[in-house]
């Protein structure tokens, strides 16, 4: 071989080598490219993360931090995923992920993210030891409200940082007001305050006035039947009974909404109407039928007609003994019914004319005004015998009673004055100026007296402690009956 063909024969082997080397470089094995991580659900126990698609990858590794500086492998996934959600977390704690790409020529590791978990609430509302339902529970956050159940119980999750939990439902107050929380907890619960709600009947206007006890306004005006003339309340269904003595019917209300829910048929010119809150029976006096109806206050149907005495008027019910008084105002009796058999057990003589019947059930005495005599007769309920006569003002009508202090008030719609009566000396121990009065209500928890005077269409607010007029409000045309709603 000449010298130049061994030096073409070198070149060519170089030229072999560096074509060898050049297409070695081009397959030389390559590790993946770093995941880009992002947070993309928070719960309440999870956190599901997201990462960015990678072809040149086998798989990747999860890792989990708490304080975003000491990581922990927690998974691995396959190479076709991309998102992961992470469970069995505590609730209201902050963590750190990142996420690692692998093959068999190496790793890259993401971005770190963090992430803070949410967390519930759990709670109940409580109206006299007993759960309330219908409360509405609102969250600072703009979170969806929830509504108690029929217990009380609500619970809410998704909950992150600091929430002010509010409670709200029509002619409640709550204690406390709101409760604020800054994680999870089982124990966020509120108390409720009874309502102080009256509702006075105003005959000419087929109306019900609606008072805020709180500011002794006019809230609402409820349309009812045709001349309502008394009111019953339940206050633990928080239902009222209106009685339509010119359709001879009761509209039922609803008192957390003030809506009129039902309207029962009842006898010939009804007038009183007494309510068993422990057995939720409602009894509404028929003057033109000497009955009494008897109404179901769960199903709002009549279950019972029971005959009375010549022209009854008021009626009183003791919840404690289930013993319900009808004033019989032609026969100068009272006749006792059986709350559990609807049967007349006594019939007991009294005063002139009476018309008003109250009773306490504390000290189970009855007190009955005879329109005629100016007097009250007061009845022991154990004997049904009347143990005492107590003169009122002139033509005395209507009677309240507030079970608490013992004190009783009867209005004297000639004197326009309230005769207060003590129960324990059945002696009157003040008289107290009106405008008119017709009808009274009383709230024994806050010792408020409420008069509808139909001569001035208004409602006298009197103070229970000091017998002073503390408040006068207009309401509809001619007043007659007050219910109060505590």
């Amino acid at each position: 071989m000449t010298k130049f063909g061994k030096w073409n024969a070198l070149f060519l082997i170089i030229g072999v080598v560096v074509v060898m080397l050049s297409l070695s470089g081009c397959m030389a094995p390559t590790p993946p490219l770093a995941p880009i991580l992002s947070v993309v659900g928070e719960g309440n126990n999870s956190v599901t993360i997201s990462w960015s698609e990678n072809s040149n990858v086998e798989g990747f590794y999860i890792y989990e931090s708490t304080d975003g500086i000491s990581f922990n492998e927690i998974t691995s996934t396959g190479a076709q995923t991309n998102s992961y959600t992470i469970t069995g977390l505590n609730q209201n704690t902050t963590y750190y992920f990142e996420v690692q790409a692998y093959n068999a020529n190496g790793e890259a590791m993401s971005n770190i993210v963090k992430a803070v978990t949410l967390y519930a609430v759990f709670g109940q509302v409580t109206y006299n030891g007993s759960g309330l339902a219908g409360v509405t529970i609102s969250f600072s956050d703009g979170l969806p409200s929830v509504t108690t159940n029929s217990q009380g119980y609500w619970s809410q999750g998704g909950l992150t940082g600091s929430v002010t939990v509010t409670p709200s439902l029509s002619g409640y107050t709550f204690t406390p007001s709101s409760i604020t929380v800054t994680g999870p907890s089982s124990n966020v619960n509120f108390f409720a305050s009874a309502p102080n709600t009256i509702y006075v009947t105003n005959v000419k206007d087929n109306t019900v006035s609606v008072i805020n006890g709180q500011t002794n306004t006019v809230v609402a005006t409820i349309p009812v039947g045709s001349g309502p003339v008394t009111i019953g309340v339940n206050p633990t269904t928080k239902m009222i009974y209106v009685v339509n003595n010119g359709d001879n019917t009761v509209s039922v209300i609803n008192g957390q909404t003030n809506n009129v829910t039902a309207i029962i048929s009842v006898g010939n010119e009804p007038g009183g109407i007494g309510v068993n809150p422990t057995t939720d029976m409602i009894y509404v006096v028929n003057n033109g039928d000497n009955t009494v109806s008897v109404i179901n206050g769960q199903t709002n149907n009549v279950t019972a007609i029971i005959s009375v005495g010549n022209e009854p008027g008021g009626i009183g019910v003791n919840p404690t003994t289930d013993m319900i008084y009808v004033a019989n105002v032609k026969d100068n009796t009272v006749s006792v019914i059986n709350g559990q058999t609807n049967n007349v057990v006594s019939t007991i003589p009294v005063g002139n004319e009476p018309y008003a019947i109250g009773v306490n059930p504390t000290t189970d005495m009855i007190y009955v005004v005879n329109v005629a005599d100016n007097t009250v007769s007061v009845i022991n309920g154990q004997t049904n015998n009347v143990v005492a006569t107590i003169p009122a003002g002139n033509q005395p009508f209507e009677i309240g009673i507030n079970p608490t202090t013992n004190m009783i008030y009867v209005d004297n719609p000639y004197n326009n004055t309230i005769s207060v009566i003590n129960g324990q000396t059945n002696s009157v121990v003040s008289t107290i100026t009106v405008g008119g009065p017709i009808g009274i209500g009383i709230n024994p928890t806050t010792n408020m007296i409420y008069v509808a005077n139909v001569a001035d269409n208004t409602v006298s607010v009197i103070n229970g402690q000091t017998n002073n007029v503390v408040a006068t409000i207009p309401v509809g045309n001619q007043p007659l009956a007050v219910g109060v709603l505590y």
